[in-house]
């Protein structure tokens, strides 16, 4: 199952890597906003010619309306260039790597795993990251970003603020967050654990988490001086899952929490 797992993150990894990298290829020098738009609405077609160009198989690419949505929030300015160095890397774990253990396993596993059938020992509790926690602590374990249970909440805070591409200046950020009357020294530290990408602007994600640590302190709970990876923005996870298990290019394990706080 592990390797399995392993296979569709990699696989989902090189498409969007692909995808974003030829987005940002297409921004001209004046008018990025209005061809980012262009770009979204017809997404369809850098499918197609993503898929043409890399020869990348339909069922790899991500749903259209999700990645049109997604896609919307982002700078593509700050996507990363193709780096043929980096797909070659994953191709090579694919069509070498992943075979060559697949091979070391029985045969009767083998064909378990093929049908979706292996063996999983030690049930649930075994090396597994079980949801535990309170305070900055809540949503460890869990599969879906803690923040996300009040994000709509926020997001109807953050839409009407004035921003720029998406996003919103510190000054913006400054004249909502002090409303929570927690100190300047607080206010500065959640504002540095939630500049992730460390751009001196919040993103929807990143305004989210914001108000997540104003709530976390609020009720009574200490503020870490580096934010776990269980608050990590779902979109720059992304990012850091290439940096990580590309470079390297294991496919002995996957990427752990320790990991994504290890490669700030």
């Amino acid at each position: 199952r592990r390797l399995n797992d392993l296979i569709k993150r990699a696989k989902a990894a090189r498409i969007h890597s692909l995808i974003v990298s030829y987005l940002k290829s297409q921004l001209p020098m004046i008018g990025k906003d209005a061809k980012k738009k262009d770009l979204i609405k017809h997404l369809d077609v850098v499918f197609e010619t993503v898929q043409n160009q890399y020869g990348v198989p339909a069922a790899d690419f991500p749903d259209l309306d999700v990645m049109k949505e997604k896609l919307r929030k982002q700078d593509f300015t700050k996507f990363p260039n193709y780096d043929k160095a980096l797909i070659a890397k994953v191709d090579k774990m694919l069509a070498e790597d992943i075979p060559r253990i697949m091979s070391l396993l029985p045969g009767e596993e083998q064909e378990k795993n093929r049908m979706g059938l292996g063996t999983i020992k030690g049930g649930v509790f075994e090396k597994v990251a079980m949801p535990y926690g309170k305070g900055i602590d809540a949503g460890i374990g869990e599969n879906i970003w803690i923040v996300t249970r009040d994000k709509s909440k926020y997001d109807d805070i953050f839409n009407n603020l004035e921003q720029q591409n998406g996003k919103i200046t510190g000054r913006i950020a400054r004249d909502e967050l002090v409303k929570s009357k927690l100190s300047n020294n607080v206010l500065g530290k959640i504002w540095r654990l939630a500049d992730h990408d460390q751009d001196g602007l919040l993103d929807n994600e990143e305004f989210a988490l914001a108000m997540h640590l104003i709530k976390v302190k609020c009720e009574g709970s200490q503020l870490p001086e580096e934010l776990p990876a269980h608050l990590i923005p779902p979109t720059q996870r992304f990012f850091k899952f290439m940096k990580i298990k590309l470079e390297r290019c294991s496919p002995f394990s996957l990427v752990t929490e320790e990991e994504l706080i290890r490669s700030k």
